[in-house]
């Protein structure tokens, strides 16, 4: 299979990840340009592998490390969180968990995107079943930017892929 559609079809009937639209075709572009750096077609383990290492745990340059919720009115955030070896804490509030974490970084270190697309799903099926989030963010350009995590904890993975989303935005510059 060529192009993003069958590296999502790939990647949903192999492991079960179900992309966002938009994210199969980032997906797809980084694939075809492996493949064609290489000049051969990938196997269905290297489309994982390449998925895991373009759009998950990218801990650089920011890192959280804390995040402690309190819902009055609203959802209230208190974010630790790292960029360049300097711990900060910060608080900020949202009409959810992951609006409150992105106001709590774009509010420590002035960071300017859009949060534009948001999608979670489990990737087994049990009480103990871990979940993968997806998340999608703009730029002022209007260029998106992708993360996803998977985790146990749904929140988790979406504060970890909208960090992930947030350093892939960073790092491109």
């Amino acid at each position: 299979q060529s192009g993003k559609g069958g590296v999502g079809y790939i990647l949903e009937t192999k492991y079960g990840l179900n992309l966002p639209a938009k994210m199969r075709e980032a997906m797809g572009y980084a694939s075809k340009d492996v493949s064609d750096r290489t000049h051969k077609e990938l196997l269905p383990e290297e489309i994982f592998e390449l998925f895991k290492e373009k759009f998950e745990d990218v801990v650089d340059p920011y890192s959280i490390h804390g995040v402690h919720f309190q819902q009055i009115n609203g959802i209230t955030t208190q974010v630790t969180s790292t960029y360049q070896g300097e711990t900060v804490t910060t608080e900020a509030t949202g009409n959810g968990r992951l609006n409150a974490v992105s106001n709590a970084l774009k509010k420590a270190y002035g960071l300017d995107y859009r949060l534009m697309t948001y999608q979670e799903h489990a990737l087994e099926q049990s009480s103990s079943s871990r979940a993968i989030a997806y998340v999608g963010i703009s730029d002022p350009k209007g260029e998106l930017f992708w993360g996803a995590a998977v985790d146990p904890d749904i929140i988790r993975a979406s504060i970890d892929a909208l960090l992930t989303a947030i350093n892939n935005m960073v790092n491109s510059k």
